[in-house]
């Protein structure tokens, strides 16, 4: 088993068998993620994608969660920081474009809650292997954020209409709904994760390397992300600060109702 030169601080990365594996390691927080975290991703997926070595990528989490969504408090220190570039370092951090385009093929192995950042980082990869108890979700609406990749990157998955749910209530549905309406691959038993996982790394390798990352790059063409700055438009928002505070203070936010014509 490799190690990386430069270890990382809130996940694990191994290779092992050709396979590189990512594990985030904040379980006592339910893998939120830092921008330090968003960052480290992103490099695991370059150091990954330029390890000749490895073919497949394996991301999952520790703990009851594979990733949940941004860590509230840093966003609410960011927005309070008097320094204009404070925000920007999410911009800088964000992994999902990289996941996306990454040329290795990806597997997101969901162990558990899966929402927001966790979601995305999820569907940029390309299957999706979770466990029945999984969860899923887009929260970010409750705390009056809109952020564009969510819906750039699950609008290819699902349609419009179950989308338009997922984000307009911000609720949560089970692994077998979420496979059930296309958003994931598969469901297995609890437990049976890491076996399916390497019976899936079998069945892939039963295809071409180079066909695997010419069919990835075909697709990518076809199906554009937005960019993630356009989450700044949501952040500049009297909402979204009333959300994040709320959100710190345990209690429900007071955002305004606006009467029609009002």
């Amino acid at each position: 088993m490799n190690t990386p030169n430069k270890p990382f601080e809130q996940l694990e990365y191994t290779v092992k068998d050709a396979v590189a594996y990512i594990r985030l390691n904040r379980p006592e927080v339910l893998n939120s993620f830092t921008t330090q975290l968003y960052g480290e991703v992103k490099n695991a997926f370059r150091m990954a994608d330029a390890d000749t070595s490895v073919d497949i990528i394996v991301i999952t989490g520790a703990g009851r969660a594979f990733g949940t969504g941004g860590d509230l408090q840093e966003v609410l220190r960011r927005m309070d920081d008097p320094d204009p570039l404070a925000l920007y370092a999410y911009d800088d951090n964000m992994p999902f474009d990289t996941v996306k385009h990454c040329s290795k093929t990806t597997i997101a192995a969901v162990n558990g809650i899966c929402v927001a950042g966790g979601l995305a980082i999820a569907s940029a990869c390309d299957l999706q292997v979770a466990v029945r108890s999984a969860v899923f979700g887009a929260p970010e609406a409750r705390i009056g954020i809109a952020s564009s990749m969510i819906p750039s990157l699950l609008l290819p998955k699902i349609s419009l209409s179950k989308l338009k749910y997922l984000l307009f209530t911000a609720k949560s549905i089970s692994a077998v709904e979420a496979e059930r309406i296309g958003l994931i691959t598969e469901v297995v038993d609890d437990g049976a994760l890491e076996t399916r996982v390497q019976e899936l790394i079998g069945e892939i390798r039963k295809t071409s390397p180079n066909a695997r990352r010419l069919y990835g790059e075909y697709l990518n063409r076809m199906l554009p992300t937005a960019p993630n700055s356009d989450l700044y438009r949501a952040f500049s928002s009297p909402e979204c600060r009333e959300g994040l505070r709320a959100f710190g203070e345990k209690r429900a936010p007071g955002f305004e109702r606006r009467e029609e014509g009002k």
